[in-house]
């Protein structure tokens, strides 16, 4: 066969119903997957590998067979009842290549998020994923995992804040001290606050009339008033969804 005349021939095939609709199926089942790995479902998640599985990790290597994978997340992200790992795609990261023989791959990029007993959600990094997947008796199964590039996510502030009147913001300017950063500084700053703590400078927008969120980090903010006053005593800091300072008003 010619290179023209192969290079046509892929691209019909690429362009079939057949594989449009292996597409789907390949993601139907992809996402079954995580929905069982968020519940750990390992009766759900065991159903979706073949028997040969390899599972490659930058940071544990490789884990082979399909007993072996369950049980890594058996003992991993399962292994604790009080904490819980969720996974979400990003969206638009997902891409689907169809392989001939029964095969396809689908990667992107995802990010876990942490629950904790008592404590609130809390973004923990994020990675990049390749799966090789192979159609077995009608079902498509995992038979291949690569799972790399491990690290933070990158921040991304709410893509909408509340707009608070001017005398709203005013009341939470002045100075501050907390028994780790020492001196704070809080600002207004157009249609919203400037924060200083040291070398930190970032800008707040607001959530609530109280609570506001950083645009450069993931941080948040909560001015605290005495019942019935006025006045704002003091501001709570948080990061990752866990208090990191309380600073007292000093002007």
């Amino acid at each position: 066969m010619s290179p023209r005349m192969m290079l046509a021939t892929i691209l019909l095939l690429a362009a079939s119903p057949a594989f449009a609709g292996d597409e789907q199926a390949v993601r139907d089942a992809d996402a079954r997957y995580w929905q069982a790995f968020n519940a750990c479902d390992f009766p759900a998640m065991d159903g979706l590998f073949t028997d040969d599985v390899e599972f490659y990790h930058d940071r544990t290597g490789l884990t082979s067979s399909r007993a072996a994978v369950i049980d890594s997340l058996r003992k991993g992200p399962c292994a604790d009842p009080r904490m819980r790992l969720r996974r979400e795609a990003v969206e638009g990261s997902l891409r689907f290549h169809p392989l001939a023989g029964g095969y396809a791959l689908l990667s992107g990029t995802h990010r876990f998020y942490v629950n904790e007993a008592g404590k609130p959600e809390h973004l923990d990094g994020q990675a990049e994923f390749t799966n090789l997947w192979q159609s077995v008796d009608g079902q498509w199964r995992m038979r291949r995992v690569f799972s790399y590039a491990h690290g933070p996510a990158p921040y991304v502030p709410p893509a909408s804040h509340l707009a608070l009147p001017a005398t709203a913001l005013a009341a939470f300017a002045g100075r501050y001290r907390g028994d780790h950063v020492g001196g704070i500084t809080v600002a207004v700053d157009g249609d919203g606050l400037k924060f200083t703590a040291g070398t930190l400078v970032v800008h707040l927008h607001a959530e609530s009339p109280t609570r506001f969120f950083a645009l450069e980090k993931d941080l948040r903010f909560e001015f605290i008033a005495d019942a019935g006053k006025q006045d704002v005593p003091a501001l709570t800091v948080y990061e990752n969804g866990a208090v990191a300072e309380t600073a007292m008003r000093v002007e």
